[in-house]
């Protein structure tokens, strides 16, 4: 390897993926910008994650091992705290980016010298067989801390760890991804880095994120628990008039996916727990405000289209 630090790197968190951290490698060894070191993380992998990955010969390529299994989150720590280049973006496992993703990540910071964070946009396929077709997240272009911030807590963007590019120096400063969170750790960490840095999102397309029901954020048993955790962390999200509405809808979507697959018990110990930090009154009232929101976007969303 070159001792000249790379443009950027790219840091993969992963573990017992050997079934396709090949393809994701591949979609990052393609790119059509060549100055880049992957560094992959094996999160203490006990399926033949590891052969496959050293099966893949491309110096730029940097293999690190966890002593045991810490998560994803410490996994890309790590990746942050060994990466070389000034520029840093991410890439889960099952995903992979598109040809000109590290071209567009690397222009956009060279034409705002100022930018510390883009948030940019891609395709969600599904696993097949799988009923519904892939889904283009494309999001608005902003530009200013504020817009992105409203713009999050609202769900007018989509966001996800992939779609992250960031300076390393925002990224230290920020003190990197919070190792404790189990989910919503994007979403976390974006706000750590906009109260030390300057955010903005892109509407280019530039990788696909595959949805499996093997994935965390498929699960919904560990959900209210954990946005009851990123609430604590984040009271803005309930305190400001304006992110409230996007609470509200989470916890209606939250509620009526579990009425409609009939998961009383969980139903019960979710709400449950939602009052205990909440408190009844404002518990219901978000509910109440959330399951009528998410009925009528789904009911928009099916609309024929004019």
């Amino acid at each position: 390897m070159s001792l000249a630090a790379p443009a950027v790197s790219v840091i993969m968190p992963v573990f017992n993926r050997a079934d396709v951290v090949g393809r994701a490698m591949a979609s990052v060894l393609g790119q059509s910008f060549a100055d880049f070191e992957l560094i992959i993380v094996d999160d203490g992998s006990s399926d033949g994650t590891a052969a496959v990955v050293e099966s893949i010969a491309d110096p730029r390529i940097r293999f690190l091992r966890q002593a045991r299994n810490a998560g994803g989150n410490a996994a890309r720590n790590r990746g942050i705290d060994e990466a070389r280049a000034p520029l840093l973006t991410f890439l889960d496992s099952d995903d992979y980016y598109l040809p000109d993703k590290l071209a567009a990540v690397v222009a956009a910071f060279g034409e705002c010298p100022g930018l510390d964070l883009l948030i940019d946009s891609y395709v969600k396929t599904y696993e097949r067989p799988a009923r519904r077709g892939d889904v283009e997240c494309r999001n608005p272009r902003l530009e200013t801390n504020a817009d992105v911030l409203e713009a999050l807590f609202t769900r007018k963007i989509w966001k996800a760890t992939p779609g992250i590019s960031v300076r390393r120096e925002a990224a230290l400063r920020a003190g990197k991804f919070a190792e404790d969170l189990k989910r919503r750790q994007d979403f976390d960490f974006i706000l750590r880095v906009a109260a030390v840095g300057s955010c903005a999102t892109s509407d280019e397309i530039l990788w696909v994120k595959t949805y499996s029901t093997a994935t965390i954020s498929a699960d919904p048993s560990n959900f209210a628990a954990a946005m009851l955790d990123f609430y604590r962390r984040h009271p803005e999200y309930y305190d400001h008039p304006a992110y409230r509405p996007g609470f509200a809808h989470d916890l209606g979507r939250h509620f009526v996916r579990l009425l409609r697959k009939r998961r009383l018990a969980l139903v019960a110990r979710d709400a449950r727990l939602c009052v205990g930090t909440l408190g009844a009154g404002r518990f219901f009232g978000l509910l109440t405000h959330g399951m009528w929101r998410f009925r009528q976007r789904r009911k928009a969303l099916r609309a024929p289209k004019a």
